[in-house]
């Protein structure tokens, strides 16, 4: 009975690295895919970008995917019924709330932000071309959202201390979320963040095909991960937990958490994008 149990125990924690390392790794492939796509397009369409090219393509790209996608997931898959029942991942349930409307003012600043955030990443950060390398490029990405993930961790756990909570407070005040509340922050954390993205960057370095990919991914993970949902990144309620407790799983997903003990655990959701939970349901019946 004892060795089934530390058995079943270590089968579990087998599992739960496996799901997060599916995680990790499905951001790399898909951000490797995006980046050989605009890696021949420029390529095809010979264009070569100078500084303030790459600026705006890198912003533009940052933008118009955000609100895209963020749109898509509110006004087309939100509103359809049979997909918000199927997709839905939220287990600890809210009371629903009336979120913020666009306007223009924020629209723009929102714009502005983002390209200053461009210019000071691509100024500071070393350019480095890695072509069409499949292996070269899935590598960087790889590293890039493990260590991303560490910085955001390090980050996001001193937003929660007393000192540090009121610089985060803006961004948690919608416990039941919207996709949108994933840029729903103040100033202060808006530098902060970026700051922790610039990181991984000044390690790697960069080639302006892997941010436009890079951009694009982790807009996509960062809307799902704040719209209640389970479409193709998001395999748990691993941040939705995150904004009905207000503590635990300060991470992008759960591996730092795991490690730093502030792990709130999350239920998972099984299926065909989500292999590891579903042989893992499978195995552990």
């Amino acid at each position: 009975m004892v060795n089934k149990y530390i058995e079943d125990t270590m089968m579990k924690k087998f599992f739960d690295i496996c799901f997060e390392f599916e995680f990790y790794l499905k951001i790399a492939i898909t951000c490797t895919i995006f980046q050989q796509l605009f890696y021949w397009l420029l390529h095809y369409i010979n264009i070569e970008l100078n500084f303030i090219t790459q600026v705006l393509l890198y912003s533009l790209i940052g933008s118009i995917s955000f609100y895209t996608m963020g749109i898509f997931i509110e006004n087309v898959i939100k509103k359809n019924d049979t997909l918000r029942e199927k997709l839905n991942v939220r287990v600890k349930q809210v009371k629903k709330q009336t979120f913020h409307s666009f306007t223009a003012k924020g629209i723009i600043i929102g714009e502005i932000r983002s390209f200053i955030a461009a210019l000071i990443i691509l100024y500071l950060a070393p350019e480095v071309d890695r072509g069409y390398s499949l292996l070269l490029n899935l590598g960087w990405f790889l590293m890039r959202i493990v260590v991303f993930d560490f910085c955001f961790y390090v980050t996001h756990w001193l937003f929660h201390r007393k000192s540090f909570q009121k610089i985060h407070l803006k961004h948690h005040e919608f416990p039941d979320t919207s996709s949108f509340v994933a840029g729903h922050k103040t100033l202060a954390e808006y530098i902060i963040v970026t700051i922790a993205e610039c990181l991984p960057i000044f390690i790697f370095g960069y080639d302006i095909t892997q941010l436009c990919a890079w951009t694009i991914i982790g807009n996509a993970y960062n809307l799902e991960g704040h719209s209640s949902l389970s479409i193709f990144f998001i395999p748990s309620d691993f941040h939705d937990l995150h904004h009905t407790c207000f503590k635990g799983n300060y991470g992008i997903q759960g591996f730092w958490d795991r490690v730093f003990k502030t792990l709130n655990p999350p239920t998972k959701k099984p299926g065909i994008m989500f292999p590891v939970a579903s042989l893992e349901k499978i195995v552990m019946k």
